[in-house]
């Protein structure tokens, strides 16, 4: 998925406005002033406040993808249901039927939470792919090494957070897996060494080349040599 699902930027500015309805409603109902919060927040049942927090708390875990959302979506609804039912039962200001059809109207708006690709992008971080940082087209020689082996190599593209070696041996790819860990020499003007995860190993692919996905490691060398030089480079390609 190449952009973010315009429903969750949407939903969580909705829950959002609708916990700020609740002392809005009151403003509106009984022409209390709104800079006089004490007495707005004092006219609030327990029940209304409940649900304004679990509003806010599913506002906020839907805006930082975060799994637990799934947890608390069903606790929204039946706080709201809660919420809704008193007010129709015993309430003067809303009937039955409005606080029914609220209810439904806003049951439907979470309908989408358990669509696949929603679903996908809340549990799977790998899959939001527009937080991947911009990637360059860049051939630098490369250098991957361990304890037991060296493979030369150059790369594809590059990022902040990666690189993407080219592998022309095939045999070469039996040499690591996913998750190892390895030494990584970008050999440019001033060698750069990096520690880097491999996180894909590419073959026999049809549009990219065979190689291997490397994520830098987040340390100094990173920090104080990468960083710098991809600036430098990248800088350097866009005034070309």
């Amino acid at each position: 998925m190449k952009t973010k699902p315009l429903y969750l930027t949407l939903f969580p500015i909705f829950a959002f406005l609708l916990a700020l309805s609740f002392p809005l409603q009151i403003y509106y109902l009984y022409q209390t002033p709104l800079h006089d919060l004490a007495k707005i927040f004092s006219m609030l049942t327990p029940l209304n406040l409940l649900t304004m927090t679990t509003l806010i708390l599913t506002s906020v875990l839907t805006l930082s993808l975060n799994k637990w959302v799934y947890k608390i979506v069903p606790l929204l609804l039946l706080t709201l249901f809660i919420n809704n039912a008193v007010v129709g039962l015993y309430g003067t200001d809303y009937t039955l039927a409005q606080v029914c059809v609220s209810f439904v109207l806003f049951a439907l708006s979470l309908k989408p939470f358990y669509k696949n690709e929603i679903k996908a992008v809340i549990q799977n971080p790998r899959l939001r792919w527009w937080q991947t940082p911009k990637r360059y087209n860049m051939i630098k020689p490369l250098r991957i090494s361990s304890e037991h082996f060296n493979i030369y190599s150059q790369s594809v593209n590059v990022s902040e957070t990666g690189i993407f070696a080219e592998i022309q041996e095939k045999e070469l790819l039996e040499s690591l897996k996913v998750n190892d860990i390895v030494k990584l020499d970008i050999i440019d003007k001033d060698k750069i060494t990096l520690e880097a995860k491999v996180v894909r190993v590419n073959s026999n692919h049809e549009v990219q080349p065979d190689g291997y996905g490397l994520h830098f490691l987040q340390n100094d060398n990173h920090k104080k040599s990468f960083l710098p030089w991809f600036k430098q480079n990248t800088y350097e390609m866009a005034a070309a």
